[in-house]
């Protein structure tokens, strides 16, 4: 199955995830933002049908959202530049058979190349709920200081893949 950008001709009205709002986000708004520039929408899909999606667009965290170890090895009052994964998606005819992996592990390697290409500290994800923050948990990524659902992944822990 192939990863793209999300086009035009990929039939987003049959997607559903189970989640209206990642559902209503893919199919109404994915496009408009894309072109504000505001992120960008990969698919991972099997012809036309998406099996899944992700959002992909720079941030920052401000220093003081890290333990203190890795935050005093920056300048003071710093922004750390950062990607964020906004949303990640996997219909639910796909669901349980590795597709959510698949999409973090090519978002991450997007990040991977965007910070050789541009910097970057780290991958960031906002978890909705205690599962999906153990999901992101289990390849590594871990909360921030003052919120226990965003959860931040160095660049540099990020397995590189050829």
């Amino acid at each position: 199955m192939p990863f793209g950008k999300l086009e035009r001709d990929h039939d987003r009205q049959n997607f559903d995830c189970g989640e209206p709002a990642l559902t209503a986000y893919l199919r109404e708004r994915a496009n408009q933002d894309r072109r504000r520039g505001l992120n960008a929408t990969r698919v991972l899909t099997d012809g036309n049908t998406i099996v899944g999606y992700y959002t992909l667009s720079p941030f920052a965290l401000e220093l003081r959202q890290l333990p203190v170890e890795l935050a005093q090895k920056f300048p003071a009052n710093l922004l750390l530049p950062c990607y964020l994964i906004g949303r990640l998606a996997v219909d639910k005819k796909w669901q349980g058979q590795g597709s959510g992996k698949m999409l973090l592990a090519d978002a991450l390697q997007n990040i991977v190349e965007l910070a050789d290409k541009a910097g970057g500290y780290c991958a960031v994800v906002d978890a909705k709920n205690n599962a999906v923050k153990s999901f992101y948990e289990q390849y590594d990524f871990r909360p921030v200081i003052d919120d226990v659902r965003r959860l931040y992944l160095p660049v540099a822990k990020i397995p590189v893949t050829t």
